[in-house]
């Protein structure tokens, strides 16, 4: 019985995205695929900054600017780089061996996502500020559209999110994202991501929390009553 074909994989990263090609696969048939996922997560990458590498296959000039193209013009993302991925070139479709730099990535985790280093910031994010801090992060004021805040740690905002917020940036998963309003373009947590649903503003705050649970950010509701 013939093997069904491997369909193209997304993966994300700290720095935007890992386009995976299966073994053998047809570039045209890879190149539609990721035409379609692009064109169906588009609302998830609308307005970010993000990175692109692929791995799996080497790709011609010609093919990598056919895939840049779909991702600037269907993402809605600023793209700021497309390359192969660095530690896969040559490597062909030979695993790479396990090694110490690789077990060093793994760790190298921000540790205070309980205790540790923690940036506070005392006024309203506009749009075009961006915070990237190696640590936890609180903003006493609301993250307005086009603002971003980047975290290795947790992010906490007392006010309302409605720019972009990235926690446990350096791949933690342990990281969250807690607001008195979470409204974002896009929230992130470590390579996840997620984008809020379109709903009209509500006067009020409505305190929420944002973890992942098996590897899907899930959003809970804070009751006031919890919070005394």
């Amino acid at each position: 019985m013939e093997q069904e074909a491997k369909s193209v994989v997304f993966k994300g990263n700290s720095d935007g995205l890992v386009i995976v090609f299966p073994e053998g696969c047809e570039f045209e048939q890879a190149l539609q695929e990721i035409d379609n996922k692009v064109s169906n997560a588009a609302r998830f990458f609308k307005g970010a900054k993000i990175k692109v590498v692929y791995r799996g296959i080497n790709l011609t000039t010609e093919q990598e600017k056919a895939v840049y193209d779909i991702l600037v013009k269907k993402s809605g993302a600023v793209v700021e780089s497309f390359s192969r991925d660095e530690e896969n070139k040559g490597a062909g479709n030979i695993a790479p061996k396990p090694s110490r730099t690789n077990e060093a990535t793994r760790l190298r985790f921000y540790p205070g996502i309980d205790e540790g280093n923690c940036k506070f910031v005392k006024n309203t994010l506009r749009s075009g500020t961006r915070i990237d801090y190696d640590g936890n992060v609180v903003i006493i004021g609301d993250v307005n559209p086009g603002a971003e805040v980047v975290a290795t740690g947790n992010v906490v905002v007392l006010g309302t999110v409605r720019g972009m917020v990235h926690a446990g940036a350096d791949g933690n998963r342990d990281a969250f994202v807690f607001a008195l309003g979470l409204k974002p373009t896009q929230i992130r947590i470590a390579e996840c991501i997620a984008r809020m649903p379109e709903e009209s503003d509500s006067d009020g705050f409505c305190p929420e929390l944002a973890t992942v649970k098996d590897g899907v950010i899930v959003v809970e509701q804070i009751m006031r009553p919890t919070l005394k």
